[in-house]
C-alpha cells in the first residue's frame, strides 16, 4: 500500500503526500503474524468451546427430531398402504357390481 502511494505521489508530482519508509520500523509482510495475546488465546478457546457446545446442542436436539420424522414417514407409509387397500377394495366392489349387472343382462 505504501509503495502504491509512493508511486502515485512520485508520478503526479505531489510530494506533500509522499510516503517514505521508516528505517527504524521493520517492514511487515502480509503473511507475517504475531502470536496471539493471552486475551485472544482465551477468546479462541471460548470460541472453540462454544462451537463444541453448539454442535452438542444440535446433536441432542436433532436426534429426537430425526426419530420423529422417521416415525411420521412410517405412519404416512402405513396410511398410504391403508388408503391403497381401501381404494383396491372399492375398485373390486365396483368391478363386482359391473360383473353382476352384465350377468343379469345376459340372463335376460
Amino acid at each position: 500500500m505504501a509503495e502504491k502511494l509512493k508511486e502515485d505521489a512520485t508520478q503526479t508530482g505531489n510530494k506533500d503526500f509522499l510516503v517514505t519508509d521508516d528505517p527504524e520500523q521493520p517492514s511487515e509482510s502480509p503473511t507475517q503474524k504475531e502470536p496471539p495475546t493471552q486475551k485472544e488465546s482465551t477468546t479462541q478457546k471460548e470460541g472453540s468451546q462454544s462451537a463444541e457446545a453448539e454442535e452438542e446442542y444440535f446433536t441432542t436436539v436433532t436426534g429426537p427430531i430425526d426419530e420423529d420424522i422417521k416415525e411420521l414417514e412410517e405412519m404416512i407409509a402405513l396410511k398410504e398402504e391403508d388408503c391403497n387397500r381401501q381404494l383396491f377394495n372399492r375398485l373390486l366392489n365396483i368391478i363386482g357390481v359391473e360383473i353382476k349387472k352384465r350377468l343379469h343382462l345376459q340372463d335376460k
